[in-house]
């Protein structure tokens, strides 16, 4: 039989594999902690990266929304009016003065104009042959005036103007409805889309 010093001996032995063993599974079970913790802080890390994305891209879209509202709404201050009379100097056939005028605060370059009409197949546009007068400046508007000659043969004649605002933007009237077009959007192109609005766009129920 063993004697005290040997099952003492065979304890001790045994505390201590027991012991290096909790310390194996106690370190093991740190480390996969750790592992949970991290790749967890690295998924909140990322959530919070994407909400706070997502509220820059809401902020800069809401702004632009609202820098887009604000340079139609600038843009709609500019009226374009239509006389009947004969030009002032002898030797020209025009008979309509048509003026596009902006509010000072509203500056605008590139101002031009066609005379659209309807025909069987659309809408017809026609250069006015006049290349403009010089603007005409009061206290509160600058006034940009072309001559053009309509002749009674035309079905629903009236202008379109176009034009370039402070900001870059492109802009073309018809029938008083005013609205930003792309670059390189024709004469043609715009009095349709208009044209289309006017008939058929949005009405109330």
């Amino acid at each position: 039989m063993l004697g005290w010093d040997a099952w003492t001996a065979i304890g001790t032995l045994a505390l201590a594999a027991a012991t290096t063993a909790l310390a194996r599974v106690t370190v093991t079970t740190g480390k996969a902690d750790r592992r949970h913790d991290d790749a967890k802080r690295a998924e909140d890390r990322a959530r919070d990266d994407q909400l706070r994305e997502d509220q820059l891209q809401q902020l800069e879209r809401r702004g632009q929304a609202e820098r887009i509202a604000r340079e139609d709404y600038e843009a709609r201050q500019v009226l374009v009016t239509v006389e009947e009379k004969p030009h002032p100097v002898p030797g020209h056939d025009f008979n309509r003065r048509i003026t596009l005028s902006t509010p000072h605060a509203y500056p605008v370059k590139q101002v031009d104009g066609r005379l659209a009409h309807n025909t069987n197949g659309g809408l017809g546009i026609l250069p006015y042959g006049h290349s403009g007068d010089e603007p005409v400046i009061d206290e509160q508007r600058i006034y940009y005036s072309f001559w053009a000659e309509v002749s009674s043969q035309l079905f629903q004649p009236a202008p379109i103007m176009r034009w370039v605002d402070w900001h870059g933007n492109l802009y073309y009237q018809y029938r008083h409805y005013t609205r930003r077009f792309s670059q390189n959007t024709t004469y043609e192109q715009a009095a349709q889309a208009l044209d289309e609005w006017v008939r058929t766009g949005p009405k109330p129920d």
